[in-house]
């Protein structure tokens, strides 16, 4: 009986939270930190493996600490390493951003499309509603924003209110990197912050001291490392800003030399238009033209002028030659998407059929691109077309499992979409189900396995 209190008496309050935070540091290594579509990462010749992989070495390092704070009871030592981990958790947003250009690129793009086609969804309700949506008219696609967020407009960067800017755009913070935030990241950040609270309450009265200690030996390191992150980004800025100065002042082998350089310090500039536009110029000008920049610069030009098929011509070319230009790659299915909603806008020639040719050609672009199924989705029914209608919103509902958040107004219109089809094939049954999920959020884990 003495030995079953005393193993009892083991699991102090300090111990079951520190047990607590280790759970959830083991879910922090099961699931991913970030997670979009394989097809569309495989396309863009990108992957997560690094982003993921992270994971497993800072929490299993984590892990063993903790064991080694049960064992020796050194729980100093591993208050400090926790505070260790915390650290590149909390700065992988900025890791991504800056060094996965491509990874960045895709969750930006995708992001505002789905806030543009929720958009179309929600002030077009009645017509979209409708059957056959014949008198809908459709947005026309926005042009891919630049990832290089961090710019230093004016001299009121340096006042307080810009501190918003450096954490969203320069650490990357931002609704679009945390719309395909995985678990792991977020287990993770969980984990450690439970473990943290049960080492310092198990302290008692000398919690607060403790604290203080480690903010002591923590904060000057810490400090040091974001200011030199700070740092960086300003010297981007400037950098860039230089590259101007020498362009107006023609000495273009040099803006040649720099950019180049300068894109492989901060990756980011990769997406930036301006900035590629201007090396484009000076390649030019120095008879050192790059064939896939040239095309890039030509398309951007026609695309500006409205005239989507050259500049179709135009990105496709220079996709050909730099396969993994993933800024080309997002104008270039802009530019499809236009073709095919100009078919579908001319008020007394529509041609569903055209337009679902462009929709198709766009998504072999850009697999998974949200805007392209929609437009896709009801291009078929404008056509007659319910059962492949049906086939592009059962994409869209699988598509929707990489958001933290589910678009509900497009996943409400892909279950319109299901109920249509399984109304004209007669199933009654079937068509009641989905009615039911287009409208109530609780009946959309009632899919069928084919979804």
């Amino acid at each position: 009986m003495d030995k079953l209190y005393s193993w009892f008496s083991w699991f102090n309050r300090e111990r079951i939270i520190l047990l607590i935070g280790l759970l959830v540091l083991l879910l922090g290594v099961i699931f991913p930190w970030y997670r979009l579509p394989q097809e569309t990462l495989e396309t863009f010749n990108a992957n997560l493996f690094w982003a993921n992989t992270v994971r497993i070495p800072i929490v299993l390092f984590t892990i063993v600490g903790f064991i080694f704070a049960f064992l020796f009871r050194v729980y100093s030592t591993y208050r400090l390493l926790l505070w260790s981990a915390l650290i590149p958790i909390i700065l992988f947003p900025f890791f991504i951003v800056t060094w996965s250009p491509t990874v960045a690129f895709i969750a930006s793009f995708t992001y505002n499309q789905a806030k543009a086609v929720s958009l179309h969804v929600d002030q077009n309700f009645p017509q979209v509603q409708a059957n056959w949506k014949q008198n809908i008219t459709f947005y026309q696609p926005e042009a891919p924003t630049s990832i290089f967020e961090m710019t230093i407009e004016n001299s009121r960067f340096f006042q307080m209110p810009s501190w918003e800017k450096i954490i969203i755009d320069g650490f990357g913070y931002k609704n679009s990197f945390f719309t395909f935030i995985g678990k792991g990241w977020s287990f993770s950040l969980i984990g450690i912050i439970i473990s943290l609270f049960g080492l310092y309450l198990g302290l008692d009265k000398q919690s607060f001291n403790a604290f203080y200690q480690d903010l002591k030996v923590l904060i000057p390191g810490v400090a040091f490392l974001f200011t030199i992150i700070l740092i960086s980004l300003i010297g981007v800025n400037i950098a860039n800003y230089q590259l101007d100065t020498q362009f107006a002042k023609g000495n273009y082998p040099q803006v040649v030399n720099d950019s180049k350089t300068l894109a492989s310090l901060y990756p980011p500039l990769q997406g930036d238009e301006a900035f590629l536009e201007r090396l484009a110029k000076a390649e030019f000008y120095t008879n050192t033209p790059e064939p896939a920049l040239i095309n890039f610069v030509q398309g951007l030009e026609a695309y500006n002028l409205g005239e989507f098929q050259k500049a179709e011509n135009d990105f496709q070319q220079s996709l050909n030659i730099q396969p993994s230009s993933f800024l080309t790659r997002g104008y270039l299915v802009s530019t499809i998407l236009h073709q095919g909603i100009n078919y579908l806008n001319e008020p007394h020639a529509r041609k569903p059929g055209a337009a679902i040719d462009f929709f198709e050609k766009a998504l072999q672009v850009f697999p998974g691109n949200i805007e392209a199924l929609y437009d896709l989705m009801l291009a078929r029914v404008i056509n007659g077309e319910f059962y492949k209608s049906a086939d592009v919103a059962k994409q869209i509902i699988a598509g929707q499992q990489y958001f933290q958040e589910p678009r509900i107004g497009l996943l409400g219109q892909a279950y319109v979409h299901l109920t249509w089809d399984s109304y004209h094939n007669g199933d009654i049954t079937e068509s009641w189900k989905r009615y039911r999920q287009s409208v109530d959020t609780k009946a959309w884990k009632e899919s069928s396995d084919d979804e």
